[in-house]
């Protein structure tokens, strides 16, 4: 089926699939190491080097198999914002699920939540640098324990997105190649 569509649909389709293998892979490996993947800071995030990958292997492939070793900026950004969404909207379709059928990934991901939560309640509360009130402090925490397991697949699409958009941009300007570099004006 893949065959039948245009290298720019195609391209992304199949490198978002492998990437969302691998990324339910990497979830579910952390998770049962004792390290929740979905509390890893956003610096250290594994999406990082996923999508870099990913998108850098996309856009190559496309350049050099599908438009004559040339890839414009435009290209670039449809090849990898495809990649990103494919794997942001698969694995929280993932996340949700896991959610659901392994109750102790959405009770971990809430403790370890409130955890980070008590640490930064001296920012938080008080004469902090963001001054809220005790009682808006425990009503985020209730709010939080009372969250569905949607939240997170929701989280995991949102943050994915935003990691994968700058990842794009920056590949796309590094592989860009236009048909002016190679004439002899």
């Amino acid at each position: 089926m893949l065959n039948k569509l245009k290298p720019i649909y195609s391209v992304p389709i199949k490198y978002g699939l492998i990437g969302s293998l691998l990324a339910i892979i990497l979830i579910i490996a952390l998770f049962y190491m004792g390290k929740h993947p979905l509390l890893i800071p956003i610096f250290f995030d594994y999406r990082i080097l996923l999508f870099g990958l990913f998108i850098f292997f996309a856009l190559k492939e496309f350049k050099d198999y599908y438009n004559n070793k040339i890839l414009q900026f435009w290209q670039g950004m449809v090849i990898g914002i495809g990649i990103y969404v494919i794997i942001g909207l698969v694995v929280a379709i993932f996340v949700v699920s896991f959610s659901s059928v392994v109750p102790d990934f959405h009770n971990s991901y809430i403790e370890g939540t409130l955890r980070g939560l008590e640490l930064d309640k001296e920012q938080l509360v008080g004469q902090g640098k963001i001054t809220i009130s005790e009682e808006e402090f425990e009503n985020q925490k209730q709010m939080l324990k009372a969250s569905p397991t949607y939240v997170l697949g929701i989280d995991y699409f949102i943050k994915s997105c935003l990691l994968g958009f700058f990842i794009t941009i920056i590949m796309a300007v590094i592989l860009r190649r236009s048909e002016s570099r190679f004439t002899n004006d």
